[in-house]
């Protein structure tokens, strides 16, 4: 399969009264060094520097680069990120832009991806009202495109899309336009940290510390195809987000709402077996329906819900599980929904109530739990940033759990879910360091507990 670099640069000139712009560049150079970057993956084109062969540099945003993280994490993404008073981002077209078809076919379809996952952020196309931020979407040679990252709390405000494009698909255009403004909102390469995964050649982007992280409950290793946010793409991209992309999205920038299944695409997650998808249903949806338990991925959702008893006819919130294609599906009335049988079919789903997000494990007294022991607690750690504990393995039942599930290895630094085992007092604590955490010892104490995933 031929693969089309996203790696083709285009030449921007940096220019300021009384501002040296070679002098501006060094310092741009030193701070991605100083922030993690390789040397050998830094490049200064026709004035502007880049990482990542397709990411222009400011001088504000490396300097950004050098300043503590916010407690947060992304698949991957840089520390500059859209501040909270942006809500609407206007992408606005060159007159040349305009003149290649699919490419401007593409920025509408690549402004629809976004505005259909219900951000807090929406994008339009310019020239229009209400815009909080501007994006200028201009040409440059070759099939490639390139952009920046955000700084100042602002979105980078130049994509650049090949002209070449033009003779690829719709889809493809879209794929390339929602890559860049994945770039210009603060997302870095899915496979940064190994380039040939999607181009066949390269290495590593490098891991900058504060600006690779990555996001809770997407892969930390990337696929061919996987995510949108590839260094490369291929002919045949359909423009569509993968579910770790919806993921991703969804953290880095919430509404608070939960997106309608109707939003969804479930049968482009083909493949993509065990993967979960929160989504909610209006009152009185429609459609039909084949399977039971199990329905076709071309099924309505949430007709389907109301069939499975996830949700009464009123409406819900539900968790939808993709799986692998049945050969048969049997047809059954249930809960006023009657289903349709079908023979084979390439893809299937489930689907259940939503089930509620654990609680914090902050929120719990774990000491009031003794003599409960074997009773287990699932709750959800924020990034760890410190907090007192003893032993190694068992831990005294008034420690920091998410700081002793951190040494555990139960969850990362970046936080995560993690379940608490109640366990008897031990008469002695051994205290040890691991992964970055250094616990106490002690002597006798009444109550313990154990964590895993």
């Amino acid at each position: 399969m031929r693969k089309l670099s996203m790696a083709l640069l285009v030449g921007v000139t940096l220019v300021g009264c009384g501002v040296d712009p070679e002098a501006e560049n060094q310092e741009i150079v030193s701070n991605l060094i100083e922030a993690g970057f390789p040397a050998e993956d830094i490049m200064v084109a026709d004035g502007a520097v880049y990482v990542g062969r397709d990411a222009h540099v400011t001088l504000e945003a490396s300097r950004e680069m050098l300043q503590a993280p916010a407690e947060s994490a992304e698949q991957y993404r840089t520390t500059n990120l859209v501040g909270s008073s942006v809500t609407k981002i206007c992408v606005n077209p060159t007159s040349t832009f305009n003149t290649f078809p699919l490419l401007s076919q593409g920025l509408d379809l690549a402004i629809a991806n976004y505005n259909e996952r219900g951000l807090r952020i929406t994008f339009a196309r310019g020239p229009t009202t209400g815009c909080t931020a501007n994006i200028t979407a201009q040409t440059m040679s070759g099939t490639g495109g390139s952009a920046g990252f955000p700084s100042g709390g602002l979105p980078y405000g130049i994509i650049n899309i090949g002209t070449g494009l033009n003779s690829y698909s719709a889809d493809v255009n879209e794929h390339v336009i929602t890559h860049e403004l994945g770039h210009a909102v603060g997302f870095r390469h899915s496979d940064y940290y190994n380039r040939s995964i999607s181009c066949g050649a390269g290495g590593d982007e490098g891991d900058a510390g504060v600006g690779v992280i990555h996001i809770p409950g997407t892969p930390t290793t990337a696929t061919v195809g996987g995510s949108i946010m590839n260094s490369c793409f291929r002919s045949t991209e359909t423009g569509e987000w993968t579910s770790s992309d919806i993921t991703a999205l969804a953290y880095l920038y919430p509404s608070g709402a939960v997106a309608s299944c109707s939003s969804y695409n479930f049968m482009s997650y083909r493949g993509q077996n065990g993967t979960q998808i929160q989504c909610s249903c209006a009152a009185g949806s429609a459609g039909t329906v084949w399977g039971t338990d199990l329905y076709t991925d071309d099924s309505n959702v949430c007709v389907a819900a109301v069939h499975a008893g996830a949700i009464p006819s009123t409406g819900g919130t539900v968790v939808v599980t993709i799986q692998p294609g049945q050969s048969s599906y049997t047809g059954t009335t249930r809960n006023g929904i009657t289903t349709n049988s079908y023979g084979a079919w390439g893809g299937s789903f489930s689907v259940a109530g939503q089930t509620p997000p654990p609680s914090s494990c902050s929120s719990y007294n774990f000491i009031s739990y003794r003599g409960q022991n074997g009773t287990q607690v699932r709750c959800s750690c924020p990034a760890v940033s410190g907090g007192a504990v003893w032993g190694t393995d068992v831990y005294t039942d008034d420690s920091t759990v998410c700081a002793a599930a951190v040494h555990a290895g139960a969850i990362p630094a970046t936080g995560g879910t993690v379940t608490v085992t109640i366990q008897p007092g031990q008469g002695s604590y051994t205290g040890t360091t691991r992964n970055g955490i250094t616990t106490y010892s002690y002597g006798a104490w009444a109550g313990s507990f154990t964590l895993s995933p």
